[in-house]
């Protein structure tokens, strides 16, 4: 049975006098008992399209029917009718509300579909049992994606249409989601994940290459390591301390229902160091590294920053950030949001800074300054956030999961071109990352594990 028919879909973006050509004519289908994953490199169109198929934009040309009902060009209320009847979507970022729990969230979900499926056990299935009452400012990046897919499988919709399900969760917990997918198939469900990896693509029962907005079948991803001898980052001596951080701790919620996400976590960062934290999605890497770039108060312990016991006035000029969500200002181009820095850096600051358009160049992202973030792909986003960490030239940059959203060959082009830029200073970097391949090519590794910090075993990291 055929659950979704696109049909010669064309999406067109206007800039000025610029027409912007996201989708030429592709056409695809998903049947019942089918899991179809839809590759491409950054920016070719995955979003786009699965926004068209998917009734959250129309396209310009062309037409989508889901489970045998017109979707496109639809009144909203007729759309929203097939969403919740026929369809699970899960986009790349808000797919909670707020102010409900983990719990609530999956609970809204099913009392809107009607759908039998155990909360519970979809919650044991993605991993967030301990965390079923926690709000989702409180969650890592890997957690609200899998929060996220809770509510869609909640749904147990007929077709579910997933966008990076799995681009910021670790090995281990991306084959736990792989085992769900597998599920529905076996259900006679259809499932289309747009991805960037290789395991949801070998995983799959067909593969769609998109790329330069036009569709093609083809064989699975192969997982290529970095080219190079034996990573990127050049092996250089440590230099003078620039963050020390000695037993740290952090502790979220109310006494009787805490959760220590980071449990006695001592670091310390040198010029020119260029450090890796892997760990499983939820382990407390990124909230260790909100609390070395300041941007979070530890619960215990003590940081010190270059002689200093605050980080207020650091960031940009010292202090570069890179987040897991790009967090771009919308109203603001391509060119001004990496400008933003500039305009906020101490005049003071003792390192010359790059311009807006070199930092972009050297990120190979030239082509985009004048557009706006709404323009961009996730990865593409990504790729201008570490452009504007990386303008001020700071002497530390933290960055976390800065290629989750990134298909192989781009993320490794990015961090190329980044510690290229960054080997002509003394700048530090430290990478939270669940690549395994980027944190092998970079000088010291460390790994978290439910809040504890240490060296990570070299196997960890091969």
């Amino acid at each position: 049975m055929t659950l979704l028919v696109a049909e010669d879909l064309f999406r067109f973006y206007h800039v000025g006098d610029e027409e912007i050509r996201a989708l030429k004519g592709v056409s695809l289908t998903v049947e019942t008992g089918e899991i179809v994953a839809l590759v491409g490199p950054s920016g070719s169109g995955k979003s786009t399209l699965l926004s068209c198929l998917s009734g959250l934009d129309d396209p310009d040309g062309g037409t989508v029917e889901v489970d045998g009902r017109r979707m496109s060009r639809r009144p909203e209320s007729e759309k929203a009718a097939i969403r919740t009847t026929g369809l699970g979507l899960l986009a790349q970022r808000d797919n909670l509300f707020e102010h409900l729990t983990v719990r609530q969230n999956v609970e809204f979900a099913q009392a809107r579909s009607g759908s039998g499926s155990q909360i519970a056990s979809i919650l044991d299935a993605v991993g967030l049992t301990d965390r079923a009452d926690a709000m989702p400012a409180t969650l890592s990046g890997g957690e609200t994606s899998r929060a996220g897919l809770a509510v869609a499988l909640a749904l147990d919709p007929p077709l579910l249409i997933a966008d990076e399900p799995t681009a910021e969760v670790d090995a281990a917990t991306e084959e736990k989601i792989l085992v769900l997918f597998r599920d529905r198939m076996l259900r006679g469900k259809g499932t289309l994940i747009a991805t960037h990896s290789a395991a949801v693509a070998a995983v799959a029962t067909r593969v769609l290459h998109l790329a330069d907005g036009l569709l093609a079948e083809g064989p699975v991803l192969e997982t290529r390591r970095p080219t190079g001898s034996k990573g990127y980052a050049k092996a250089r001596p440590p230099g003078p301390s620039l963050i020390h951080a000695i037993d740290l701790g952090r502790t979220f919620g109310p006494a009787g229902h805490q959760v220590q996400a980071v449990k006695g976590a001592s670091l310390t960062l040198h010029v020119r160091d260029r450090i890796a934290i892997t760990g499983a999605s939820g382990s407390g890497k990124s909230t260790l590294l909100r609390m070395l770039a300041g941007l979070d108060q530890p619960s215990s312990g003590q940081i010190d920053w270059f002689g200093r016991d605050t980080a207020i006035g650091l960031r940009p000029a010292r202090i570069g950030v890179v987040f897991q969500e790009p967090s771009l200002i919308p109203v603001l181009t391509v060119r001004e949001n990496v400008g933003l820095p500039l305009q906020l850096r101490a005049s003071g600051a003792a390192k010359t800074p790059l311009t807006a358009d070199a930092a972009l160049a050297l990120l190979g992202l030239t082509d985009l300054a004048d557009k706006m973030p709404d323009e961009l792909s996730g990865g593409q986003m990504q790729r201008v956030a570490f452009a504007r960490a990386l303008v001020t030239m700071p002497d530390v940059i933290l960055a976390d999961e800065p290629t989750g959203q990134l298909d192989q060959p781009t993320a490794h082009t990015v961090i190329n071109a980044v510690l290229k830029a960054l080997d002509q200073t003394d700048t530090a970097l430290l990478v939270t990352t669940h690549d395994l391949h980027l944190a092998a090519a970079m000088q010291t590794q460390f790994r978290m594990d439910h809040g504890l910090l240490a060296a990570a075993d070299k196997a960890q990291v091969a």
